[in-house]
């Protein structure tokens, strides 16, 4: 395995860390190893305040296993998260990707975002919003800013798509109309992808907890509901237990959890086979 971190906006400390497989030689490879690679972007939670360790790398490698190649980004929190840092870092992360797909040994046309919690909304920002012409402007104005001072990560990357080729946001936040109209979330925010969701909203895997303290699952829901009037295709899973936080809902990922909930573990297999099966439904035009 071969890992490297891109530094992305030096002033917001926005970077992306990659974990790939060594390439070995075409000729090497057995018949059932896919190259290139789908790429999956994660993005860990932390309600904007702190970005979640057990959201990041054990995230990361349990899509490993199942032969992604993968990458973590570290987006803009605190002081940064205001609209639209967060999502301008989010398709920064798309467009690197793809625009270094060859060098990568990753597929540019299977490129996954996933989001837990406030990383579930910069994920479903960057899915809904990924064409408004206000972000766009945002990106050019930033990569045009950060060139002129020599960082040269963002180069040429406007020539590549930003749009996901899926989405996955994990018990995530979708509005902020059921926070406090004054509470720092709202204030910093206050995007809606509810509303932001139409017919250019890549294709989505959904889940949540009955047992979630912090996010509430009607979030979820409200976002499927919102993806099903817009035609986009989507699966759902709502598993009865679990609190907030599960991550891989695996030991690995909640050392501090003496006991996990018998079911959300699935979810991993079922979104892995989930993308595998819609990009291959996409590429015979079904």
């Amino acid at each position: 395995m071969r890992s490297f971190t891109v530094t992305m906006n030096p002033d917001r400390a926005v970077t992306l860390e990659a974990a790939l497989f060594d390439r070995p030689r075409s000729d090497q490879l057995p018949s059932s190893l896919e190259n290139p690679r789908p790429a999956l972007i994660v993005c860990p939670g932390g309600g904007y305040e702190f970005l979640s360790q057990r959201e990041a790398d054990p995230a990361a490698f349990a899509f490993m296993r199942h032969g992604f190649s993968a990458f973590v980004l570290r987006y803009s929190i605190r002081e940064h998260a205001t609209y639209p840092h967060p999502a301008v870092d989010a398709a920064r992360a798309v467009r690197w990707v793809r625009k270094h797909a060859a060098d990568l040994g990753v597929d540019p046309t299977r490129v996954a975002v996933m989001g837990f919690s406030a990383g579930g909304h910069v994920t479903a920002m960057l899915g809904t919003m990924w064409h408004r012409d206000d972000l766009v402007a945002a990106e050019r104005t930033e990569y045009g800013d950060l060139a002129a001072r020599g960082v040269t990560a963002n180069d040429g990357l406007l020539e590549h798509s930003s749009r996901p080729d899926a989405i996955v946001p994990c018990y995530a936040v979708f509005s902020f109309d059921w926070l406090p109209p004054a509470g720092r979330l709202t204030r910093l925010l206050k995007e809606d992808c509810l509303a932001a969701v139409g017919p250019e909203t890549p294709p989505a895997f959904v889940w949540t907890t009955g047992e979630d303290q912090t996010v509430p699952a009607s979030q979820s829901l409200r976002f499927v509901t919102a993806l099903e009037a817009a035609g986009v295709p989507y699966e759902y899973h709502h598993f009865a237990h679990g609190p907030h936080g599960l991550s891989t809902a695996e030991p690995v990922a909640n050392a501090d959890r003496p006991a996990l909930p018998e079911n959300a573990h699935a979810w991993v297999d079922l979104c892995a086979r989930w993308l595998r099966a819609t990009w291959a439904r996409r590429d015979a035009g079904s």
